[in-house]
């Protein structure tokens, strides 16, 4: 960026007029699970991290590109994101012009830069902003984690920052979990949990929820959990709450969770064990995670454990990677066994947050394979 789009003059004018600049560090973010033992290592020396539940920082992370070294976003004055270009996609001989481009369209609310792998803002042209956001949940991925913003509209309205979520590959149900943060900004936040073809009320008590928190506190935490007995979607409604001051905003962590009704039928004998038993996988697994050794891990790996650990390895600096093993050399498996046709267990890893990290494997094709590591 420093030698291409802002060693020219004219650009560094035309962002000192119409934006605040900064920047926040990935790391400082814990992007990733190598860039949270890097920061655990800071911490540990004094380094006070970035509170990740603030507004500005959910507006950051709802903009990163997966594997993306660099982004430049633009936010609103309510930390809505408005723009993203990802550094390596700014290429050719028209750099500073498309550069010039996206700074453009973002101020004028088109939104540029935006893909399939990240969610969409509503167009900015009303009071009201309704931001949609999915997930789909199935026997692989039976939680994720959302991290958004909500805005408190006048008392006896709703102004539902929404999630849908998809859980209609549990055809005999299950129970819907959602764990609920507030950040730490002055508004108090409402949720309710609607079924997916409901209309969501835009004012009133919203009497058809099938569940419901209200009046979260700067910092607060809430559950929710509704038992549904067949497979269908869901809509899950964050909005102010009516006594916090109308246009205020606070970021929300939303964990969405089903634990699956078990199935009619008898359950099968566990399969005959593979070439390397479940066991070996894990300790082959936790030795090389203490040495960082990526191309031993990746192989392990499938689906959203493979995004989480790919390219991280290799983000880590030289001079904190000898730092990093040495704390990692003390990893310990606190417990493992058999759950169903799985196997999980679980590991402590000295200095981390948090400090207890969650594995999860099952068979595929025969063989034992890592799906699930949080």
């Amino acid at each position: 960026m420093r030698a291409v789009v802002l060693s020219r003059n004219s650009v560094i004018e035309f962002l000192n007029e119409n934006f605040i600049n900064t920047w926040v560090s990935n790391f400082e973010l814990e992007r990733t699970p190598n860039k949270e033992a890097y920061m655990a290592v800071r911490r540990e020396h004094g380094f006070k991290p970035f509170d990740r539940m603030h507004p500005l920082a959910q507006g950051i992370m709802k903009g990163w590109k997966k594997r993306s070294p660099s982004d430049s976003l633009i936010l609103s004055t309510d930390l809505e994101l408005m723009g993203r270009q990802p550094v390596n996609d700014l290429i050719g001989s028209h750099m500073i012009r498309d550069y010039l481009t996206f700074l453009q369209e973002s101020l004028d609310g088109k939104l540029p830069g935006f893909g399939e792998d990240t969610s969409e803002p509503e167009p900015l042209n009303s009071d009201t902003v309704l931001s949609s956001l999915k997930t789909i949940l199935n026997d692989v991925r039976t939680s994720q984690e959302i991290l958004n913003i909500f805005r408190t509209p006048e008392p006896g309205y709703q102004d539902y920052t929404v999630i849908e979520i998809d859980a209609t590959t549990f055809e005999n149900g299950g129970v819907l979990t959602i764990d609920i943060s507030v950040g730490h900004a002055e508004a108090a936040g409402s949720f309710d949990l609607f079924a997916g073809d409901s209309k969501l009320p835009t004012e009133g008590v919203p009497d058809g929820a099938l569940a419901s928190a209200w009046g979260i506190p700067p910092g607060g935490t809430e559950r929710i959990t509704y038992p549904f007995d067949r497979g269908q979607s869901f809509q899950f409604g964050a909005t102010g709450d009516w006594f916090s001051k109308k246009g205020s905003t606070n970021a929300f962590l939303a964990t969405i969770s089903v634990k699956p009704n078990q199935k009619p039928e008898s359950r099968k004998v566990s399969p005959t064990l593979p070439e390397q038993s479940a066991e070996g996988v894990m300790n082959t697994f936790v030795e090389a995670f203490k040495n960082l050794d990526a191309e031993t891990i990746l192989p392990m790996l499938t689906g959203d454990a493979r995004e989480t650990f790919e390219g991280d390895f290799s983000d880590v600096p030289e001079d904190m990677r000898a730092q990093i093993s040495e704390m990692l050399s003390s990893v310990k498996i606190l417990s493992s066994g058999y759950v169903g046709d799985e196997f999980h267990f679980r590991l402590r890893v000295p200095g981390s947050h948090p400090p207890e990290l969650s594995v999860k494997m099952r068979k595929v094709k025969g063989s034992w394979f890592i799906y699930d590591v949080k």
